[in-house]
């Protein structure tokens, strides 16, 4: 599945991409507020930047083992569970993610139909800057069920090395 890994190793990249734009929004109003002026809309701008860089990063950051795990519970009982609570963590967070997955595309998709305006000075179709919270939790999605078909193969997880 190389297509998965670069799907999410692009979606890392623009996930870097709108951290670095969150950046250059915050220094510009530094500076903007330095001179005594104002940027509209850059607020909005840093938020629609900052909830892109969290879902576009989710399936970059599975796919290298980077999500946060309780390895708490994996240290507390016998070697031979592991796999079990392997299995039993991924299907939970799999279906944990199809269900918010669904919603987020659900809520993206009305703000499309209804053609709903961002509120601030930019009205902005507020679909745009949505449409990287479906595309995220979809991949993040899709590696979560690789996740899955790796450890029914016993074919080691991304968390392995880290460990």
């Amino acid at each position: 599945m190389r297509w998965l890994d670069r799907l999410a190793t692009i979606c890392g990249g623009f996930a870097a991409l709108f951290l670095c734009m969150i950046a250059v929004i915050i220094v510009a109003q530094i500076i903007s507020r330095l001179m005594g002026m104002h940027i509209p809309a850059a607020d909005d701008f840093a938020a629609w930047s900052m909830a892109a860089s969290v879902f576009l990063g989710l399936p970059y950051a599975m796919l290298h083992g980077d999500h946060i795990r309780v390895t708490l519970i994996l240290q507390a009982i016998p070697k031979k569970w592991h796999k079990a609570y392997e299995l039993m963590a991924t299907v939970i967070a799999i279906v944990i993610s199809i269900w918010g997955t669904w919603h987020i595309t659900q809520f993206v998709y009305e703000s499309y139909v209804y053609k709903q305006l961002a509120q601030g000075m930019v009205k902005m179709p507020l679909w745009i800057p949505q449409l990287a919270m479906p595309i995220g939790l979809i991949l993040f999605t899709l590696i979560l069920i690789r996740r899955l078909i790796h450890c029914l193969q016993n074919i080691p997880l991304e968390e392995t090395p880290h460990e």
